[in-house]
């Protein structure tokens, strides 16, 4: 048995849990992210494969790994609330405190989140009903003000009126008999999201019909009405339905970004959920386009922390000494006070390698580097079966057997690049 390049696929996105107790994101993975980004592009769609060749072991891994399934599922429900919590605050920034906070799905189990969206529902739900009866009071005093005017009233005037009586926050109940039933049922169908400017042309419509002109007949006046308050309830849908994606964008892209791309992408978003831009076809491309390289950037992540978490278990440590990153780690030993394995993540690829950290030669050195390579191969071998907990099967392809090489000796300040040229692990798409 000699180093060698192991292959990783398996079912990445619902193992969010290792040993069904211990969660993902308690060892530095976000697993709330890893969600996030992956509601981006099926919500609701069930478990998604890394490698092509999982496709053989994907539905014996989702009998076998079952509460991972419900987790993620659980955890998606989560998410779309969270974007509902956001564009809810968007539109009436006044409701906030009224508003469940957003929930990071970490810890929690399948049960709890499930309980938390059920809560949070019904929160939402009573928001929402409160402020369709503001807008339906400060709605009624337009058209009251209509009447005492005695005159149809403007766009710009119903505008005023409207936000006047929601400032006011007075509740008006009794509809002016002059009103009518059918201008009351036509307006009782508008969208309480609906624009400030789409409200007011509404309300301007319903003037004419309140206050009838001489000129038009009344039923051709309650059509217009109707059909106004039909554009603005289908403009009110697309809104929402941008900005419940522009929230659920945000929430799969750090909030940190590291680029100065992502900071643009973030500020657009952000522009859509506040329905200030269109969510359009280039806005959505760039957006895809992020969320696949950061889902790439964290499955990355668990990857190597899978590999780690479970080299733990064999007794092998992270480096404290060396410069740890998400693509890159060192790994000692206590019983091998001179050497190391070095593991890096790069695109598709982990490779390994033992490394010497202090140079030295002679025979005792050779026999040393023989045995720390044969055992490392060993533990490889455990490592298949460790990993299987994470949803990651391992194939190994040998590349060389231990003692074939002279161990390159790279200390912590070293370019660690050239240690891990010799091992190779794949990891399938």
């Amino acid at each position: 048995m000699g180093l060698g390049a192991v292959a990783v696929g398996g079912v990445v996105g619902g193992a969010l849990v290792l040993g069904g107790a211990a969660w993902l994101a308690a060892r530095g993975v976000q697993a709330g992210a890893l969600v996030a980004v992956r509601s981006v592009g099926a919500i609701g769609g069930g478990l998604s494969r890394v490698g092509d060749r999982a496709e053989q072991r994907a539905a014996q891994w989702a009998v076998d790994n079952a509460e991972l399934a419900a987790w993620e599922d659980a955890a998606r429900r989560v998410v779309e609330v969270n974007a509902r919590i956001e564009v809810l605050a968007a539109h009436a920034p006044e409701i906030t405190a009224s508003l469940p906070a957003v929930l990071d799905p970490c810890s929690q189990t399948p049960a709890e989140l499930i309980a938390w969206c059920a809560t949070a529902n019904a929160t939402i739900a009573g928001v929402e009903r409160n402020l369709a009866d503001r807008a339906s009071s400060a709605t009624v005093s337009v058209l009251r003000h209509t009447v005492d005017l005695d005159r149809p009233v403007t766009s710009a005037e119903a505008f005023a009126r409207y936000h006047q009586a929601l400032a006011d926050d007075a509740p008006v109940r009794e509809i002016p008999e002059q009103v009518g039933v059918d201008v009351a049922r036509v307006l009782g169908r508008l969208s309480p999201t609906a624009t400030d400017a789409d409200r007011a042309a509404v309300l301007a419509a319903a003037s004419q019909v309140t206050v009838p002109r001489p000129d038009v007949d009344h039923h051709t006046l309650l059509d217009q009405l109707r059909l106004s308050v039909q554009r603005a309830n289908e403009h009110a849908g697309t809104i929402r339905e941008d900005a419940i994606h522009a929230a659920t964008m945000l929430a799969a892209l750090p909030a940190e970004p590291a680029d100065a791309e992502r900071t643009r992408l973030r500020h657009d978003l952000a522009e859509v959920l506040a329905a200030r831009r269109e969510f359009d076809e280039a806005l959505r491309t760039r957006s895809q386009r992020a969320a696949d390289q950061v889902r790439g950037e964290l499955e990355q992540r668990y990857v190597l922390a899978a590999v780690v978490d479970s080299l733990d278990e064999l007794g092998y440590r992270i480096d404290e000494e060396y410069a740890t990153s998400g693509e890159r780690v060192r790994l000692v030993r206590e019983d091998w006070p001179e050497h190391a394995v070095q593991l890096v993540v790069e695109r598709d690829q982990v490779r390994d390698a033992v490394i010497r950290r202090s140079a030295r030669t002679g025979t005792d050195a050779r026999r040393e580097d023989f045995e720390h390579e044969q055992q490392w191969c060993t533990d490889k071998e455990t490592l298949v079966s460790v990993l299987d907990r994470h949803g990651l099967a391992m194939d190994r392809t040998e590349l060389a057997a231990p003692g074939e090489r002279h161990l390159p000796v790279v200390a912590a300040a070293d370019d660690d690049r050239r240690s891990t040229q010799d091992t190779k692990t794949s990891r399938e798409r």
